[in-house]
Parts: structure tokens; C-alpha cells; sequence
């Protein structure tokens, strides 16, 4: 066993929090639940962290935590109707990319818990509700934004103004809309949007969606509700749009959408893994894997996207977790084996090396130099989450146990 995956089993009760009543901002969970963070900043449990957090607990055969963290985002949608950023009252008015079914199926398929299936099932469905009714465009697929007033906006768009740039001539209340969408789609901040994230079908949120649909499906057809054609249906309609809007044939990549333009994004990202980590993508769009790959791999790992004029934390050179464990998964789905497991090794030695100079996991890397020399948008912490769930599920799943 690594010294690292060593301090990963060693620390990982360090990042439990268990407090059933609100307390100021904090909001009570009926669970322990696990945070990014042992100490210091995000003491919080994180809506997409948690996905990558719990893929790392499951491999290090910590189910029953991975459960909590489950029921715990579960309470929250009974209570909020939807999955709120984190559980602090400040992140009541917006989400982050979905991702809850997922968990819920993963602790399925490791415990086999036909009532939890169940029950989350039933909530489940509120928390799609939510992205089909207040986040969703005219032409069907999905778009982030915020439900927070006007004045919350505008006072977003002043807090963050001197930071990054404004958005031409658009109204502040318009303008910091923008923002909250941008932090809700995980993404805060990138070039991905132009800073017109409420205008864009991103391509990794449709695609989580999708296969929310392709899960309810299944878990009708398991828990025997139905044969599940009604969501089979809904996948394969979605599918079928985001073929349509997303996938430039010029490019040969899957593309944010700009629906109020009707352009596609010239920018490659890590985004263009979504399609393919969550199956969206046919065998005849394999090549868009190689293409990304061709422009964002670097010696010591991936880049979160093209360098652009404008520096943000969601680009070039930061290398993230999240990103790294999407396209690991996406080319092996793809038959891809050995370019997977090559990323996959890529950022373990990245973690490997940096541990041996800083004695710490951080959130993000340097994919140029395999430093932590990063672009920030605050003082990088460090971080057990999504690192420490990457690199453990990379080291134990992706046959790199003895490597």
C-alpha cells in the first residue's frame, strides 16, 4: 500500500461532522457525513464533491459513511426540494451538478438495499422535478441559474466584479445571475461560458441527467414499479437533442450550447468528458476522446481546459480531480484500457510526488509543471474529498494496485 493511500485510511474520520440541529448557518443533518476539508475551510458537506468522496470511501470499504453521506443530501431534498450547493443557509437559492442518483445506485450495488432504493427513489424524483421545471430550456435540455432575488444578484455581481471581469453592458441583477449560475455549476470560475453561464446547456449537466433517467429506469424495472420505457424514453429523447445541439460534427467534441445564440462553444475542457463517463456518446464519437486527450494532456496529467487570454482556477494549468476521474472512466467505457489507465497513473504520481514535498493532499494541481503552483480564486486548501476519493478508487479499482 502507498504512503499515500497510508494517509488516506488514517484521515478519513478526521473529515466526519455530525450535527443534528442548525446551528447559526450551519444546517443540521440527521447523519455523520463526511466534508472536504479535516480542518480549516469547507466544513461542509459539498453537493459533486461528495460523489467523487464517496467512489474513494467505497474503495477503501467505508459503505455505511458513503450511506450517510446518501441519506444526508436525501434529508435536504425532502427539506429544500432540491440538493442546495452545501448545508449552509448562504447556499439556499442554488444547486451543483447532480449527481445524487449516482450515489444512491453506487451504495445500492454494494449493500443491495432494496428499501433504501426505494425510499431514495421517491426523493429522487423530487430532486428531478427541480432541474425539469426551474432549469430547463425551451428546448428541452438544461441550463444552470440561481433562485435568488434580484438584489442577491446584484449584490454577487458587485463582490465579484473586481475579480472577474464584467460582462459587457449587462445589467448588475443580470450579471451576478450569471455568477450563481457559474457557482452552480461547480465550474466557479471558468471560460466556459463567457460569462453567460444561465445562456448554456452545459454538456456535463445534461449528461448526469441522462443518466438519471437511464437509473430510474433500471431502479423501476429492479424494484418492479414498471418496465421503465417511460424514462428509457426521456434518456433517449434527451440523447437525441444533445446530439443535435451538443455534438460539433466540425470539431468532432461535445460542446457547451448556447441556446439563446444557438453557437456552440469553441473551447475543449475536461466537460467533454461528461458524454462519454456517463454513455451519452455512440461509438462513432470515440474519436472526440482522442481529441480531447490530444489537446489536454500534459506530462503530469490533464489540463481543465485550452489556456485562454483570461486566467481562472477552471482552466489552464490547474489540473482537478473530478476531471481526471471522468476521463478515466469515460475511456475505459470506450475501450480505451491502457490511455485510461496512462491518465490514471498520470495523477497518481502527481499525488505521489507532492505528498513527498508537502505531506498533504490539495485540490488542485499544476498539469504544466506537477506542482501545486495553481491558479486560485482563494487560498487552496488541502484537501482530503475529491483528491483523496480519486486517487484511492484510481489505486484500487483502475488496476494500479501494485504501480
Amino acid at each position: 500500500m502507498s504512503k499515500v493511500l497510508d494517509y488516506i485510511n488514517n484521515n478519513w474520520k478526521k473529515t466526519v461532522r455530525f450535527n443534528q440541529k442548525d446551528e447559526d448557518s450551519l444546517i443540521g443533518l440527521p447523519f455523520p457525513y463526511t466534508v472536504p476539508c479535516a480542518k480549516g475551510m469547507f466544513n461542509e458537506i459539498y453537493y459533486w464533491d461528495t460523489f467523487f468522496t464517496n467512489k474513494g470511501l467505497i474503495a477503501c470499504e467505508m459503505v455505511d459513511l458513503a450511506k450517510n453521506n446518501c441519506k444526508n443530501m436525501l434529508y435536504l431534498v425532502d427539506k429544500f426540494g432540491y440538493m442546495p450547493n452545501g448545508n449552509r443557509t448562504w447556499y439556499i437559492g442554488g444547486s451543483q451538478p447532480p449527481y445524487l442518483a449516482l450515489m444512491v445506485y453506487d451504495v445500492y450495488l454494494k449493500d443491495g438495499d432494496l428499501e433504501f432504493l426505494l425510499n431514495a427513489y421517491k426523493t429522487l424524483n423530487k430532486e428531478y422535478d427541480f432541474w425539469m421545471t426551474k432549469r430547463v430550456s425551451a428546448n428541452g435540455l438544461n441550463h444552470y441559474s440561481t433562485d435568488r432575488t434580484d438584489e442577491q444578484c446584484v449584490e454577487m455581481f458587485k463582490g465579484l466584479s473586481q475579480r472577474i471581469n464584467p460582462i459587457g453592458k449587462e445589467d448588475p441583477a443580470r450579471a451576478g445571475r450569471h455568477y450563481y449560475a457559474e457557482c452552480e455549476s461547480g465550474w466557479d470560475f471558468s471560460a466556459r461560458f463567457s460569462g453567460k453561464c444561465c445562456d448554456y446547456n452545459p454538456i456535463d449537466l445534461n449528461s448526469n441527467l441522462y443518466r438519471y433517467e437511464l437509473i430510474f429506469a433500471e431502479i423501476e424495472r429492479l424494484l418492479k414499479i414498471s418496465d421503465g420505457k417511460e424514462w428509457q424514453f426521456k434518456a433517449d429523447s434527451r440523447k437525441e437533442k444533445m446530439l443535435e445541439f451538443m455534438w460539433d460534427e466540425d470539431a468532432c467534441v461535445f460542446a457547451d450550447y448556447n441556446y439563446v445564440t444557438g453557437e456552440r462553444s469553441k473551447l475543449k475542457s475536461c466537460a467533454g468528458f461528461w458524454p462519454f463517463f456517463n454513455g451519452v456518446a455512440d461509438d462513432c464519437h470515440k474519436s472526440g476522446l482522442t481529441i480531447l486527450l490530444d489537446a489536454l494532456e500534459t506530462e503530469y496529467g490533464l489540463l481543465t481546459a485550452e489556456k485562454t487570454k483570461e486566467d481562472f482556477q477552471w482552466g489552464y494549468p490547474n489540473c482537478w480531480a473530478p476531471c481526471t476521474f471522468a476521463c478515466v472512466v469515460a475511456l475505459q467505457r470506450y475501450g480505451l484500457i491502457e490511455d485510461g489507465k496512462r491518465i490514471a497513473l498520470k495523477y497518481i504520481e502527481l499525488i505521489d510526488r507532492n505528498f513527498e514535498r508537502t505531506g498533504g493532499l490539495w485540490e488542485k494541481y499544476n498539469a504544466i509543471n506537477g506542482t501545486i503552483e495553481v491558479f486560485n480564486e482563494y487560498d487552496m486548501p488541502e484537501m482530503m474529498g475529491w483528491t483523496a476519493g480519486t486517487y484511492a478508487y484510481l489505486k484500487k479499482e483502475i488496476g494500479l494496485k501494485g504501480r
